[in-house]
């Protein structure tokens, strides 16, 4: 089965099948060298974790097991629209494509934002600003920090990278 995967660029590349909950771990710890003490401030600091590169793999990894993966990955979206500043048919086809993934009533990954918020972006999308997700990524950072987050950091995944395991010496 063949999935999409972000990488730290935001580009996405097609990946065969899932990796389980160890073999995530074993490949960050590998390839990206999480430190224990690296993963034990992302336990303090929100920020922190999803600004890392290899934070974002992992607490990406958690939401998508836990059917939550489309928010932090419209976060990044929006995070990365931003960054490019944008304007005229550029501007027009981002904000389009951020909208048709994550916004519309059709989209597959669609965001759990306050109808307010998505009654105002349906307006505006008709010719985007910059700022036209500023108050839905918003919202779904709170969403993230409250709800997603608290339970990555019980999750047996981050728990094992971040603390030391009682045979360690």
């Amino acid at each position: 089965m063949l999935g999409d995967r972000k990488n730290s660029d935001g580009d996405v590349k097609k990946t065969k099948g899932t990796m389980s909950r160890k073999g995530i771990i074993s490949k960050l710890r590998s390839k990206s060298s999480i430190s224990r003490d690296q993963a034990a401030k992302w336990e303090n600091n929100f920020d922190a974790l999803i600004n890392d590169a290899r934070g974002v793999i992992l607490f990406t990894e958690f939401a998508r097991k836990n059917h939550a993966a489309e928010n932090i990955e419209f976060w990044l979206a929006v995070k990365e629209f931003r960054k490019k500043q944008l304007s005229g048919e550029k501007l027009n086809e981002a904000a389009r494509l951020i909208y048709r993934t994550f916004i519309s009533n059709q989209s597959e990954k669609q965001i759990n934002i306050n109808d307010v918020i998505r009654k105002d972006i349906q307006k505006n999308i008709v010719a985007p600003t910059m700022a036209i997700y500023n108050e839905s990524q918003e919202q779904i950072y709170i969403l993230m920090k409250t709800d997603i987050y608290p339970r990555f950091l019980r999750d047996e995944s981050y728990v094992n990278l971040a603390r030391p395991s009682e045979n360690s010496t």
